[in-house]
């Protein structure tokens, strides 16, 4: 698990090739698709026009990996979070469209991961875990909320109360009326099934905890919650980089495959505002399609594209 690897010297390399990250769309016109460009370590962040062309690489230093970023819902400020090139915390940054303005998210020493802006931009959710390992496997794994500047945060649900050691939290994304959190729950090697995924969403004061999706379909990796309500994005079989994208609606129903690529490595990614469209990575570039699967296009060529996220028109 990606939580695991982090305290383990991070297994950066791993993490370059098969990291995968988690927001809610916001409606409104189709703006600038921003990716981790994992071409040439350490990785950076990108981003490009929705037809390809406006290839913008974002800044960062040579001592540490940057990841899922994600636009805020006005299209103005990318979050993202950031790693040191070697053991050490993730922690969450943030930093305008043209990479001005960087500002760590909360402390240094606090171990944020995974953000996600609310669809009011006040505040972002991330993954917090904590209490040391046994076996490999973190004590308590849990979804956080804070404002935007990094201050007032609140736990929603640590995942692991009942049951520490039990499994990671990952990847969440608000429902458009800020009501829920979707997020991914991988269990740890001591509990059944072992290591396996799933979805599941959570009302945004930790009540309401629902499973979405079977254990037994992995599902996970990536998640976002189109525009107007009705679907979470996501990919299976998430324990791998082999996989396809699906939907699900927030109740558990109406699960659909929204490709069928035959064992290519692919990223779940993100709606686009005008909520007509999916941009995914396929094979490490960047590709869009329609919503039931057709009008497929390539944006990107030979740049290893991971975690894109599609924002709004300023």
């Amino acid at each position: 698990m990606k939580r695991s690897a982090a305290c383990l010297a991070l297994m950066l390399g791993a993490m370059m090739t098969l990291a995968v990250l988690a927001h809610a769309t916001a409606s409104g016109p189709n703006g600038r698709i921003v990716f981790k460009k994992a071409l040439g370590h350490p990785a950076l962040l990108a981003s490009v026009r929705p037809d390809g062309s406006g290839l913008r690489l974002l800044p960062r230093t040579s001592q540490v990996a940057d990841d899922d970023p994600v636009w805020s819902p006005n299209g103005s400020v990318i979050a993202f979070e950031r790693w040191p090139l070697g053991p050490g915390h993730g922690t969450i940054f943030s930093f305008r469209a043209d990479g001005t303005g960087l500002k760590r998210l909360g402390p240094a020493g606090d171990d944020r991961i995974f953000p996600a802006w609310s669809p009011d931009g006040r505040r972002i959710a991330y993954v917090r875990s904590w209490g040391g390992f046994q076996n490999g496997e973190i004590k308590n794994s849990g979804i956080y909320t804070m404002n935007a500047s990094g201050g007032g945060t609140v736990m929603v649900i640590n995942v692991s109360a009942d049951r520490p050691y039990s499994g990671d939290a990952g990847h969440p994304t608000w429902s458009p009326d800020g009501a829920q959190l979707a997020f991914e729950l991988v269990n740890s090697g001591s509990v059944e099934p072992a290591h396996a995924h799933a979805v599941f969403v959570v009302n945004a004061d930790g009540t309401g905890l629902q499973q979405l999706t079977p254990w037994s379909m992995n599902a996970g990796g990536r998640l976002d919650w189109s525009p107007d309500g009705t679907k979470i994005l996501f990919r299976a079989p998430a324990k791998t980089d082999r996989g396809n994208l699906y939907t699900v609606s927030p109740d558990g129903s109406g699960l659909k495959a929204l490709t069928r690529f035959p064992n290519l490595v692919v990223s779940a990614g993100s709606f686009s505002p005008d909520g007509r469209w999916v941009t995914f990575a396929k094979s490490s570039d960047l590709w869009v399609m329609r919503l039931d699967g057709t009008g497929a296009r390539q944006l990107t060529h030979g740049i290893s594209v991971w975690s894109p996220d599609w924002g709004r028109a300023k």
